[in-house]
């Protein structure tokens, strides 16, 4: 495979050749370039205007069966996909199934506690706030979820993850006890920022004399005997497996604080958007397959163009954390360099993730890949269902890529200049709803996937993100480990 891999990379530095002085304005002109645009029932992806011809467009597509990708979908929708370097197989899939798979019972017994707590919980009046102590994964995806609701329910939801402690400090000012249950939530139960506000939160409980704090304090992770010795009561501990990655974990019992301003039905259309996901995905032809289209495009950008950076902007206010969101997936699975077995990689693995909400971002970066001189490759991303300001809102997108593409020439003021060329993408969601939002996150797990097993690493581990923590481990336990490392300057002051 790793020959395979070679020659792949090799060919696409080769056709890139053909294309990387060429203006996107200039292949159109060409008629090189056909309309590409690939409709589902629950959205649109453009890809028409990429910095791509229809030769290297045709040698895209025979990628997927030069790496065997049909019976790497099918292992992953079966639960076999494996994370090697950490001997697990992976399980996100199966969190959206309809049916109990076999060794998977936990799954569903999950899901039935998740609709037991929502149809109760909401139901207590004293109840006011909800503070979610979470961090990368177990945060970023329900915070996207509850922005994305919109809702003004009975609850005050809050998400806090830093270390010093001031975010949550913040926000117990506007808390009583008897009102506030706080839920952990993290896969291992040993990451030191949710340790760190949990130990502070339980201590903020029992300032309060006429509550029981253990009935206002809750867990979710894949460690119940950690959540057993931090006081977190079994019929308050949620669990899911230790093969359900973090940045994966939306699915699952993770997302419950996410939905209660809402209601057990809404979590399940989250759940069956990513179905849809998972069954398009596996019974799409390549062609049309849209996140086996953004894989290959992502790759081309970076390997072929040398575009080592993409950017994602939304053009909807709910939507404003997806590219935080993304980000995290797409980076800390495949930024990579050396797969499990030592190999390196002869692909420019993924590119940096960066961006945010469309219109807060015309205002400040655009100036930079209007007329800067870095390429970039975008995705812009919109609902276009004709409510709310959407229409307006689809009507700027759309002309910010434009902008972004074509460009404009001024030669007699130059520095008015918009230079274009940068290669974009359009996804336009047919509906504000958490089925299409479930749908396109799963679109962007499967397409970090397909990328993964293009380039060869193994999309599921993070042993970066594991040093790290290691060495924070580190630094807070012994003294010396940092006095040997920097000057007396700079050192924590007592």
């Amino acid at each position: 495979m790793s020959d395979i891999r070679k020659e792949i990379s090799n060919t696409l530095s080769l056709l890139g050749k053909d294309i990387k002085n060429i203006h996107i304005s200039e292949l159109h002109s060409r008629k090189e370039y056909k309309r590409r645009v690939v409709k589902n029932d629950l959205l649109n992806f453009d890809f028409s205007r990429q910095r791509i011809n229809e030769k290297a467009i045709d040698y895209l597509l025979e990628i997927p069966d030069l790496i065997n990708l049909k019976d790497s979908l099918t292992a992953l929708f079966n639960g076999k996909a494996r994370n090697p370097s950490e001997d697990r197989n992976v399980s996100h899939t199966l969190y959206r199934n309809k049916a109990p798979s076999k060794n998977f019972e936990l799954i569903f017994t999950e899901r039935e506690k998740i609709k037991s707590f929502l149809e109760n919980c909401t139901a207590e009046p004293t109840l006011k706030n909800l503070i979610c102590l979470s961090i990368g994964g177990s945060r970023l995806g329900p915070e996207l979820i509850s922005e994305f609701q919109s809702l003004n329910g009975p609850l005050n939801i809050y998400f806090c993850s830093s270390y010093d402690l001031l975010e949550l400090k913040d926000v117990l000012r506007n808390c009583n006890q008897s009102e506030t249950i706080i839920f952990a939530s993290s896969k291992s139960f040993e990451t030191l920022e949710i340790l760190k506000n949990l130990n502070y939160a339980k201590s903020w409980l029992v300032e309060d004399p006429e509550i029981n704090f253990e009935d206002h304090l809750f867990g979710i992770s894949s460690n119940a005997s950690a959540m057993n010795n931090y006081g977190i009561k079994e019929s308050n501990q949620y669990l899911i497996l230790d093969s359900l990655g973090g940045r994966f974990s939306l699915w699952s019992s993770i997302s419950l604080p996410a939905f209660l301003n809402s209601n057990y039905k809404s979590y399940l259309n989250l759940l069956e958007g990513a179905h849809l996901a998972d069954e398009y995905t596996n019974n799409t032809q390549w062609e049309s397959n849209i996140p086996v289209i953004m894989a290959l495009l992502s790759v081309w950008n970076t390997s072929a163009l040398n575009i080592n950076n993409h950017g994602i902007f939304t053009y909807n206010f709910r939507l404003r954390s997806l590219t935080k969101y993304v980000a995290q997936l797409s980076m800390e699975s495949n930024g990579k360099s050396v797969n499990f077995e030592s190999e390196e990689s002869p692909f420019a693995t993924t590119a940096l993730i960066w961006g945010g909400y469309g219109i807060d971002s015309q205002h400040s970066t655009f100036q930079w890949l209007m007329q800067g001189k870095t390429d970039t490759s975008c995705d812009f991303i919109g609902i276009n269902d004709g409510k709310y300001d959407s229409i307006d809102s689809q009507e700027v997108l759309l002309s910010q890529v434009i902008a972004m593409t074509y460009g404009e020439s001024n030669k007699d003021e130059p520095f008015k200049s918009v230079r274009g060329n940068n290669p974009c993408s359009i996804i336009q969601l047919n509906a504000c709803e958490l089925k299409n939002l479930g749908f396109l996150l799963a679109l962007y797990e499967h397409k970090t996937f397909i990328e993964a097993l293009i380039v060869g690493v193994d999309p599921f581990d993070q042993w970066g993100v594991q040093l790290g923590k290691k060495l924070s481990v580190n630094s807070k336990r012994n003294k010396e480990f940092l006095q040997g490392q920097f000057s007396l300057d700079i050192l924590p002051k007592s």
